[in-house]
C-alpha cells in the first residue's frame, strides 16, 4: 500500500490559492510512489485524514487531530504561523512555506516605483484638458535612496535583495538590532514591514515612530495588519507628515467599506494580494517536493 499524500488547498476563494484536480494530478505524476488524494472540500479532507501519511493544506482544526494517527508530516504553503488554526503535536512535523519572498519582493519594488517614479500620481495626466503635460508629479529616482525593512527574515531579505539590485541602500531590522530602529527612521526614505502577527509586533509602528519618519517617506506593510496603528497612520497622511502608504494587510480583513483608510490621502490598499501569482501553488509544491525527496522519499 502506497503512503498517501492528502491535498486540500483552498483559501479565501482566491484562484491562486485554490488547487484544481488537474493541477494535483500533475503533481502526482512527479511522485508515483505516493497515492496523491485530491480533496475538493473540507469534508473530503477530513474523511481522508485517517489514512494519510502526509497532508498539504492551508487549514486544520484541532478537532481533527484524533484522525491523524498515521500522519508524519503536515505542510502548509502559508508563511503565517497563525493561519493554520491548530496547534500541531510534536509527533507530526509541521512546515510552512518559505517561497513567498520572490513574489512579494516584486510587489514591494512595484510599490516603491509607483510613488517615486510618479506612476500613481501620473495616472490620467494625458487627458483631453492636458493632452501632453510638461509637469509630471514624482520622478524621483530610487537609486541612492534608503530603505529600512522591519522584519528581516526570509521575505524581508528577499525584498532587500531586489531593492539593493536597483541601487537602494537597505538596512534590515531584526530582534538582534531592533534598538537601532528609532535612530534609523529619521533618515529613512521607505519603510517596509514584513513582520509576523504576534503580541510583540502589535502596533509597533505607532504615532511616535511615524513622527520620526521624514515627510517624504513612504510606508509599505506586506506582513500583518496588527503592526500598524491605523488611526495614527491616517493622521500622519492627513497632516502631510508622511508622504504615502501602501497596505497589503489591515487589522480587519476584508477591510470595511467605510474604513477610514479608504479616504486617507495617498493611502493605497491591496486585498492581502502581495503574494498573488498564477504559479503560487506550483511554487509551493516544488518546495514541498524538495523537502519530501530530501527527508521522506524511499531510500532516504
Amino acid at each position: 500500500m502506497k503512503p498517501i499524500l492528502l491535498v486540500w488547498l483552498a483559501l479565501r476563494d482566491v484562484p491562486e490559492f485554490t488547487a484544481t484536480q488537474e493541477q494535483v494530478a500533475r503533481w502526482a505524476a512527479r511522485v508515483p510512489e505516493l497515492d496523491v488524494v485530491f480533496a475538493d472540500s473540507q469534508e473530503a479532507f477530513v474523511r481522508g485524514l485517517s489514512k494519510a501519511t502526509y497532508a498539504f493544506t492551508f487549514r486544520f482544526s484541532e478537532a481533527w487531530l484524533p484522525l491523524t494517527y498515521r500522519m508524519r508530516w503536515m505542510a502548509t504553503p502559508a508563511a503565517g504561523k497563525e493561519l493554520l488554526g491548530a496547534q500541531i503535536p510534536d509527533r507530526i512535523r509541521l512546515t510552512h512555506g518559505t517561497f513567498h519572498g520572490e513574489i512579494m519582493a516584486e510587489t514591494a519594488v512595484g510599490m516603491l516605483l509607483a510613488i517615486r517614479r510618479g506612476l500613481l500620481p501620473g495616472l490620467g495626466l494625458c487627458s483631453e484638458q492636458a493632452p501632453w503635460p510638461t509637469l509630471v508629479p514624482g520622478r524621483t529616482t530610487i537609486a541612492g535612496s534608503s530603505a529600512v525593512i522591519l522584519g528581516y527574515g526570509n521575505i524581508g531579505r528577499t525584498i532587500g535583495a531586489k531593492l539593493e539590485a536597483l541601487g537602494v541602500r537597505v538596512q534590515g531590522i531584526t530582534r538582534a538590532n531592533f534598538d537601532s530602529l528609532d535612530t534609523l527612521l529619521p533618515q529613512t526614505d521607505a519603510l517596509f514591514l514584513a513582520l509576523p502577527a504576534m503580541p510583540e509586533t502589535d502596533r509597533i509602528i505607532n504615532a511616535r515612530r511615524l513622527s520620526l519618519l521624514p515627510p517624504h517617506a513612504i510606508l509599505a506593510n506586506l506582513g500583518r495588519g496588527n503592526a500598524v496603528d491605523e488611526k495614527a497612520l491616517c493622521g500622519a497622511l492627513s497632516a502631510g507628515t508622511l508622504h504615502a502608504a501602501f497596505l497589503d494587510v489591515m487589522h480587519e480583513e476584508p477591510y470595511p467599506n467605510d474604513g477610514p483608510l479608504r479616504n486617507a490621502p495617498r493611502c493605497f490598499l491591496l486585498p492581502h494580494a502581495s503574494a498573488f501569482a498564477p504559479d503560487y501553488l506550483d511554487r509551493a509544491f516544488e518546495e514541498w517536493l524538495t523537502i519530501y525527496r530530501r527527508d521522506y522519499a524511499p531510500g532516504v
